[in-house]
């Protein structure tokens, strides 16, 4: 290995977690026992609106790939939360984010998804602003306008950044830095040099269900067995998972492959990390640690991304409410610059895992439905699912607690098992 390579006390800390998970009759001695997660969280319109005001005002979004703007002035639009927004390049090579409603009227800016301009020009009454710092150049017949401030009518600027070839949103004007939010996350994902990545497709999923049905659905192996067999076998040993649960409620899996896949592999023991060869003929990226060659590897980034990696590229998935009862998901496939020109391959791997999203999303509307039922009025949750007692204390604290109806809280119980 060469390069951003995975730290290797990291990696003897998961292989130990596993060997201990694999081995437990029952969760650590001290560790909390879980409430039922309130039924209200997923149906009830108040809490909807809760997550709308103060949770995806105050959250950085993945809002697509840095390599969508290839120049100065390129620009794609991101109407993923209910506000109009334009990405764009400046003329001075930084990316920005500004609201893409003009100041006059409220027309839009810019029409089109995706182009490039020389400045923003609004097509009602052509108010044109600046590309590189969104403020006001001209009105139409300024003379009819008197007292008007051109520097105070430019477009809002919206908190954004760029991380790992991706841009990042946040409507709160005065966020955690992106690089700090992502903390470990960022750090791990280094061995894969995600800049040089190349998108190869996308499988986009409509899904009767609220966001957190959906997203809660990935977080967890406990299912993995049952819903994934194949023949009485698994790929995957959920016994022996392992969660890191990181801060600012993102948290990582790491999952062992299951004892038939370890003998086929040639592997000594699940623990045997080696460099497998790929099913689909794809070339590895060298600096990516064994361990992902030889486990299920997988981030959920705060509040909607999540991300099962491999060596040769991964899908990108990403979780919007539409309503209290639907769900946008955004799958993006992206490959290592090795392998970003095998279609046929590619297009073999997005089938297969879309055969395990099919798997998945099948209990999702039939789930949610149960929930909007008075006859269930809350979700058990085991230590195997402590994910997603770690999104949803996440999602709380960004509300703000103290809003939220007693009744539909859940408690703080995680602090003390956080990953520093």
């Amino acid at each position: 290995m060469t390069g951003r390579e995975l730290d290797g006390g990291l990696v003897e800390r998961l292989t130990a977690e596993m060997h201990w998970e694999m081995s437990r009759t029952g969760p650590p001695d001290g560790f909390p026992v879980f409430p039922d997660i309130p039924s209200g969280r997923y149906t009830d319109r108040e809490f909807y609106e809760l997550e709308q005001q103060h949770l995806w005002t105050n959250s950085w979004i993945c809002a697509g790939r840095s390599s969508d703007l290839p120049d100065n002035g390129s620009y794609f639009l991101f109407d993923e939360l209910n506000l109009p927004l334009i990405v764009i390049r400046g003329k001075d090579g930084t990316v920005r984010c500004f609201s893409n409603t003009c100041m006059h009227r409220g027309a839009p800016v810019v029409r089109e998804p995706a182009g490039t301009v020389r400045n923003l020009r609004c097509q009602y009454h052509a108010w044109t602003y600046d590309a590189t710092d969104g403020h006001l150049i001209a009105v139409t017949d300024e003379r009819d306008f008197p007292g008007l401030c051109k520097d105070d009518k430019g477009l809002p600027e919206i908190s954004c950044d760029t991380w790992g070839g991706w841009v990042w949103v946040n409507l709160n004007p005065d966020p955690i830095p992106l690089i700090d939010f992502l903390g470990s996350f960022a750090t791990e994902m280094d061995q894969f040099q995600t800049e040089q990545f190349q998108l190869v497709g996308t499988d986009h999923r409509v899904i009767d269900c609220n966001w957190k049905v959906a997203i809660e659905a990935f977080q967890e192996v406990y299912h993995f067995r049952f819903i994934h067999d194949r023949g009485g076998k698994t790929q995957l040993d959920s016994r022996g998972a392992t969660m890191g649960l990181l801060p600012h409620g993102s948290s990582r899996q790491v999952v062992p492959f299951s004892k038939h896949v370890t003998e086929a592999a040639g592997m000594a023991s699940f623990d045997d990390w080696k460099e497998l060869p790929n099913p689909f003929g794809f070339a590895p990226t060298s600096t990516v640690h064994p361990i992902v060659h030889s486990t299920s590897y997988a981030f959920s980034v705060f509040p909607n991304l999540v991300t099962p990696v491999a060596a040769n590229g991964f899908p990108w998935m990403l979780f919007f409410p539409d309503g209290p009862g639907r769900t946008n998901i955004r799958i993006y496939h992206y490959s290592s610059p090795e392998n970003v020109d095998m279609a046929d391959a590619w297009a073999k791997r997005i089938e297969a895992f879309a055969l395990i999203i099919d798997e998945d999303v099948e209990n999702l509307n039939p789930m949610d439905r149960a929930m909007n039922s008075p006859l269930y009025t809350g979700t058990p949750i085991s230590y195997q699912e402590r994910r997603l007692w770690h999104l949803n204390e996440a999602i709380d604290r960004t509300i703000g607690i103290e809003r939220i109806p007693e009744e539909l809280r859940v408690a703080q119980l995680l602090g003390d098992y956080i990953e520093n």
